[in-house]
């Protein structure tokens, strides 16, 4: 597997996003490569040679992407090989779960709002705002993947 410099680039790119979402990079390197290789899928040694990482790093990232429900596999009849592929199948259910993660933080959130002191006005200011945010954001949801729906069919 040969990939373009501007293939690699984006790789990297994404690698980077996720290092600045608290991930490990090779997480999203992976998932890069499985997005922009035609085949949409790559066996352990492809990713490995591709990304130029050791075989443990392939390996921990896999399990973990894995364990995540970010990436499965599929053998081939005749083939001892795994070919591993991403579950962007799932794609709705994944950024719903993101969302709703996102709105119970926020019930976390207005919890603090209500202990915390008058001491710093400014910040409660910010929170309060987040807050509110928050809750538009999940009262427009609906309406917002009804309108997509509707553009769709």
């Amino acid at each position: 597997m040969t990939l373009t410099k501007e293939q690699q680039q984006v790789i990297e790119r994404i690698g980077v996003f996720f290092e600045r979402k608290g991930h490990q990079p090779i997480l999203g390197r992976i998932i890069g490569l499985l997005m922009i290789v035609d085949e949409a899928e790559a066996t352990f040694e492809d990713i490995q040679n591709a990304l130029f990482v050791s075989k443990s790093a392939v390996s921990q990232a896999l399990t973990l992407l894995q364990s995540q429900n970010k990436v499965d596999y599929t053998t081939k009849p005749g083939e001892r090989k795994r070919y591993f592929r991403l579950k962007i199948r799932n794609w709705k259910e994944d950024i719903q779960e993101d969302i709703i993660g996102v709105f119970k933080f926020n019930d976390i959130v207005e919890e603090i709002i209500v202990l915390r002191g008058d001491k710093n006005q400014e910040f409660n200011g910010y929170l309060v705002e987040v807050s509110k945010f928050m809750k538009y954001l999940r009262d427009e949801m609906p309406k917002l993947i009804e309108t997509y729906k509707k553009q769709i069919e």
